[in-house]
């Protein structure tokens, strides 16, 4: 692949990788260096991307390897204090939370898990869904409605 190739593919991708690092990393920095390690990665691969059918897929895949390879890595330097303990449990309970939520959301149908990814994860405005899906706007609004009414309904 050549690195024109390589700038047109794969950078347009980057606010998506970033937003899949946030929701792993729950760090703005660390989500940031999950991005940038993904694209060392890509670039050491460049001469075998090109039998990649779907750059955003295995994009996020590898992606989020390297997120739980991080956070493996990761290890406390101190005990923790009794202090810290409070967060850590928040966020154990936000990270069930997200199992749930994420548990409910395989059970919609396709259609509106697919809505819902482009409106929620990948940030996209009704009209840019329409325009991408050929729905319209009000449809989309309805679909994407009746699945957050169906996962707060399962929750």
């Amino acid at each position: 692949m050549t690195e024109r190739a390589f700038h047109s593919i794969w950078l347009p991708l980057q606010g998506y990788f970033y937003r899949i690092a946030y929701y792993i990393m729950e760090n703005e920095a660390d989500a940031k260096d999950a991005v940038q390690d993904l694209y060392v990665k890509l670039w050491n691969l460049r001469d075998h991307l090109d039998l990649v059918q779907s750059p955003k897929a295995y994009g996020g895949l590898l992606l989020k390897n390297l997120c739980i390879d991080r956070i493996r890595r990761a290890r406390p330097t101190e005990q923790p204090d009794e202090t810290l303990a409070a967060p850590a449990d928040e966020t154990l309970e936000l990270r069930e939370m997200l199992r749930e939520v994420a548990s409910a959301m395989s059970r919609l149908p396709e259609s509106q898990q697919k809505l819902l990814r482009m409106r929620v994860l990948a940030g996209l405005s009704y009209e840019e869904i329409a325009r991408k899906t050929g729905l319209s706007e009000l449809n989309i609004r309805v679909q994407v409605s009746l699945a957050r009414k169906r996962i707060k309904q399962s929750l």
